[in-house]
């Protein structure tokens, strides 16, 4: 997983594919190490097109300034904003189970079809 400090990264990496996923994260935090396992996981199987990418909020507080709460996941298609969703649920594989479903739900909304 890519790990971005600059909002210049950020825009161009959102420009330059058609699908990123972006977990915002806080380091030590016991939620953010579940929910982080679970992305790890997600970047392992999804499509190759589909780029993940991370962001510490502790360490690059200028990139996240609009992140309510963390753990936090953002996907983008086409450059928009298209699903966002704000904590955990405290085990990994749960965790995984509702972003596989709820990425691959709002992409086949987009009538998008690809392996999340």
């Amino acid at each position: 997983m890519i790990e971005v400090e600059s909002k210049t990264d950020i825009e161009r990496a959102i420009l330059s594919n058609r699908v990123v996923i972006i977990e915002y994260y806080r380091e030590n935090d016991s939620r953010n190490k579940e929910f982080s396992r679970a992305v790890k996981y997600l970047e392992k199987h999804v499509d190759p097109s589909i780029l993940v990418l991370r962001v510490c909020i502790d360490k690059n507080p200028e990139l996240s300034k609009d992140i309510k709460d963390a753990p936090a996941i953002r996907v983008y298609l086409d450059g928009k904003l298209v699903f966002e969703q704000y904590g955990s649920f405290g085990k990994s594989d749960l965790d995984l189970y509702v972003l596989r479903r709820s990425i691959r739900h709002v992409l086949r909304s987009f009538n998008i079809s690809m392996k999340v």
